[in-house]
């Protein structure tokens, strides 16, 4: 004797548009939040920056055991590497010195500022930093989801830095 197998069993058409419209909601729902997290992936890229630039210079006044400074230029917003050639007894970033890096900061950043004269740090070969002032760098950044202020101490005697981020 035969058995004849009904096929009812399968999936229909509404079924199928049913599972890709809440796909499609799910994926709405996510994408402002993917938006998000990259804006703060970007801010936090350039904060690493700017304390890897810091690090790097205290570095090659160590290994060259000469003097390295940090210039911090709100006006074009840009943070420039050089070697203190010109002046090395005050911390000043001059015309004739030897540049070694300029670094731009993205359109974003709206604001670079210092509370250091000069907006200078050198470090000197023994890895201590020199400038007058507090050793406090800022900076902020506006996107279209987050805002992003970033601080950073440089401490003078060890010439390491302190950095705190916020993110609203």
């Amino acid at each position: 004797m035969k058995t004849r197998v009904n096929s009812d069993s399968g999936i229909t058409f509404i079924e199928l548009i049913v599972v890709v419209v809440i796909i499609g909601l799910v994926s709405a729902m996510a994408v402002p939040r993917f938006q998000i997290a990259w804006e703060r992936i970007k801010i936090k890229g350039v904060d690493r920056d700017i304390v890897s630039t810091l690090r790097l210079a205290r570095s090659m006044a160590i290994t060259d055991k000469d003097q390295y400074g940090v210039y911090f230029d709100n006006n074009n917003q840009t943070i420039t590497i050089f070697k203190d050639l010109v002046n090395p007894n005050s911390p000043q970033f001059e015309s004739g010195d030897s540049v070694i890096r300029i670094d731009t900061l993205p359109a974003e950043f709206t604001y670079l500022g210092t509370d250091i004269t000069n907006d200078v740090v050198v470090f000197r070969p023994n890895g201590s930093a020199n400038f007058v002032g507090g050793g406090n760098i800022s900076s902020l950044a506006v996107t279209e989801s987050v805002v992003g202020i970033l601080l950073h101490n440089v401490l003078a005697s060890t010439g390491r830095i302190r950095s705190v981020s916020c993110y609203y």
